[in-house]
């Protein structure tokens, strides 16, 4: 079974140790999201699937920061160790589906760090800090991550017209 991930949006995140923790509302984990997160992470190093942007980022974890490769493919961010794991079979530590969220730029000098942003999650209350590496590479990801759910509404919706317009293409093919 997959989810919609419009109607369903979760984060999925892999500890250090690459086990899965998937989390869907709070601390739900089911059987079948682990095959949906293994499609996604399939998407993740797939080389047709069009990468929007990619850089270093540097994530907060437990007042420390982690380096890692981010790929913004789509509604979704992949996080890596390093850049060469975007195209092999190693799954992101991150990824994040980048729905039902707000981004918003962090006050450095509370931070610790230049070039800081928020990812925070309406429904589960999850927030993630993220640091670029300069000024420009910081404005690209924010502008990105912001307008990536409005992009994806509008791709989904413009496959949904196409899909109609061939079935009623075939209905009426069909009753010739």
């Amino acid at each position: 079974m997959f989810f919609d991930l419009r109607l369903h949006p979760f984060q999925v995140i892999l500890d250090e140790l690459g086990e899965l923790i998937a989390e869907m509302f709070g601390t739900v984990t089911r059987p079948e999201m682990l095959a949906n997160a293994n499609s996604l992470f399939r998407l993740g190093a797939d080389p047709t699937f069009e990468r929007r942007f990619t850089g270093p980022l540097q994530l907060q974890q437990d007042f420390q920061w982690r380096a890692g490769w981010g790929v913004l493919k789509a509604n979704m961010l992949f996080v890596y160790n390093k850049s060469e794991e975007e195209t092999s079979s190693t799954p992101p530590f991150l990824l994040l589906i980048i729905e039902d969220c707000f981004i918003e730029l962090c006050d450095e000098n509370k931070i610790g760090k230049d070039f800081t942003f928020e990812i925070k999650f309406k429904s589960t209350a999850r927030s993630f800090i993220f640091a670029a590496d300069n000024f420009k590479s910081l404005g690209q990801w924010v502008s990105l991550l912001t307008i990536t759910p409005i992009d994806y509404i509008q791709l989904s919706k413009q496959s949904f017209i196409e899909q109609i317009e061939q079935t009623q293409k075939k209905a009426i093919e069909n009753k010739k």
